[in-house]
């Protein structure tokens, strides 16, 4: 019984989510360029006092953001003209006492004093290339969808169970849409 109830109460204080802990789309610009669409946007990451607590203590973490443009109106078996993921990571450095923010895809490293500044870099989403106007059919309506989450699957093999099962680590815009007309 014991064990039960020490089980139980493990439970609840991991399901309990940090207060002030969220990711949040606070702007999207999509242009129009000669060619196609290019996004601007604005994003922020605020960490959970586990996530915090887990880069202060040099475990890195990596945030992706997930692009889709599709139809408004499409069946199940139409493709989407455009997906693609951003993978970005953030570290803390003891030794040199910096925040280190690398794009994944480019390899771009930047360093940070602060945290803040930091997670203010990740956050911005400037000029990128959406789809092409060849991919869109004129007339036909679109969104682009955007989510931007912590991956739990790149925290350490240890740590990953208990972001799982516990609180403080599902960090998560859910899905937001925008129009998108060709």
């Amino acid at each position: 019984m014991k064990r039960t109830t020490l089980l139980l109460l493990m439970l609840l204080i991991g399901f309990t989510e940090a207060h002030g802990a969220s990711f949040l789309v606070k702007e999207v610009q999509i242009n129009k360029v000669d060619n196609g669409y290019r996004l601007n946007a604005r994003i922020d990451y605020a960490l959970s006092d586990k996530a915090h607590q887990a880069l202060s203590n040099g475990v890195p973490l990596t945030l992706k953001v997930q692009l889709v443009v599709e139809k408004v109106w499409r069946g199940f078996w139409e493709p989407s003209p455009f997906h693609q993921t951003l993978w970005f990571q953030i570290r803390y450095h003891a030794l040199t006492e910096l925040y280190r923010v690398v794009d994944m895809q480019s390899g771009d490293e930047q360093n940070f004093v602060t945290q803040e500044a930091a997670l203010y870099a990740l956050g911005e989403i400037n000029n990128l290339p959406l789809v092409r106007l060849v991919q869109l059919i004129p007339g036909e309506a679109y969104q682009l969808r955007l989510r931007a989450d912590l991956d739990i699957d790149s925290l350490p093999l240890p740590l990953q169970p208990l972001a799982y099962l516990g609180g403080g680590w599902k960090l998560t815009t859910g899905w937001s849409q925008w129009p998108l007309q060709p």
